[in-house]
């Protein structure tokens, strides 16, 4: 039996092209390592094209106690009972572009890996989410976890049964259906549970190891989601092993979705985003085997083509003037307030 099994989860019909290219990435670059796929309810189409993939195993219903995407915790358990020594959650809009086992296999079995949150995000650091549960802040961390990528072991067992147990309060359900902007900060998702908890004291025994934004993995999205400091750390290094469609799905500019449509600068600045994104290009090499419509991954615009042209074919060049242009709006607002 493997020591390490990954571990996604969708229940979203319109995201389940991600979850498509995250087997795929995973089948290509960790060959032979067990791949455990949430994917309810059940779709004969995605049990028919994942059935092709013998490291795979379809799950066609959610984690018991799991509410949507927050699911973390009461997915990754069962995998730890089944005997893994360790378990590798990925969130289903992460493509890998190497073999990851590595990064993972060199941890002691105490250590919790996770990302950053990008670093221009608002609200960095784990203790106001501690605080918000009404925790002792045992240690803070400076800056926000984001948890895409979550690797556990038997030793977090404690740490997993406490993050279900906030994701099943009554506050925090009844926070869920609120709008994300009406959200109270330690409730907003299930990251900043998971943010509070590794901050509280009752935690502090658990080792961190953090994939720093950036460098190992690109939160692929809004103009700041990968920063200026990031984008020029980049350029004398490899492609992070992570990229993650954070902000937006590219595929969902088909089908006339709502976020992507619009006729207005906004609509036009996003869909420029994803046509330059990193995510976008790596997924390219998987358009024959996703079997759905891959058109999506070869829409061009003049100044897209412009941005391809100016970034020499390097991931971190492509986006790099949007990124300038709003990283200078951003400190003119910021020197406005």
């Amino acid at each position: 039996m493997s020591t390490l099994a990954f571990c996604l989860s969708e229940d979203r019909a319109d995201c389940e092209t991600g979850l498509r290219l995250a087997i795929l990435s995973l089948s290509k670059y960790c060959p032979g390592a067990p791949v455990h796929v949430y994917r309810p309810p059940v779709s004969p189409r995605f049990a028919s094209w994942v059935s092709r993939f013998p490291q795979v195993v379809h799950i066609p219903e959610a984690p018991a106690g799991a509410n949507t995407w927050n699911c973390k915790p009461q997915a990754l358990k069962p995998l730890l009972a089944a005997g893994y020594r360790e378990v590798i959650w990925l969130d289903s809009d992460i493509i890998v572009t190497r073999d990851c086992r590595p990064m993972f296999s060199k941890l002691g079995d105490s250590v919790l890996a996770t990302t950053q949150q990008p670093t221009s995000d608002s609200y960095q650091g784990t203790e106001w989410r501690t605080k918000g549960w009404n925790l002792e802040v045992g240690r803070s961390v400076p800056f926000t976890l984001n948890s895409a990528v979550v690797r556990v072991t038997r030793h977090h067992l404690p740490l997993l049964d406490r993050w279900a147990e906030c994701l099943a309060d009554p506050q925090y359900i009844a926070a869920q259906r609120l709008p994300l902007e009406q959200r109270p900060l330690h409730a907003m998702s299930d990251q900043d549970v998971l943010n509070a908890l590794l901050g509280a004291k009752e935690f502090t025994d658990i080792p961190l190891h953090i994939f720093a934004s950036g460098t190992e993995i690109i939160h692929c999205g809004g103009a700041l989601g990968y920063s200026l400091l990031e984008r020029s750390r980049c350029l004398v290094k490899p492609k992070p092993t992570f990229l993650h469609a954070v902000a937006g799905k590219p595929w969902l500019w088909l089908g006339g979705n709502p976020s992507w449509s619009q006729r207005d600068f906004f609509g036009w600045h996003r869909r420029l985003l994803q046509e330059v994104s990193p995510y976008l290009f790596e997924s390219r090499q998987y358009r024959d085997q996703i079997e759905e419509d891959a058109s999506w991954m070869d829409r061009h615009t003049g100044i897209g083509i412009l941005l391809r042209f100016l970034g020499f074919g390097h991931f971190a060049l492509r986006g790099l003037p949007l990124t300038m242009a709003a990283t200078a709006i951003n400190s003119v607002k910021r020197a406005q307030n």
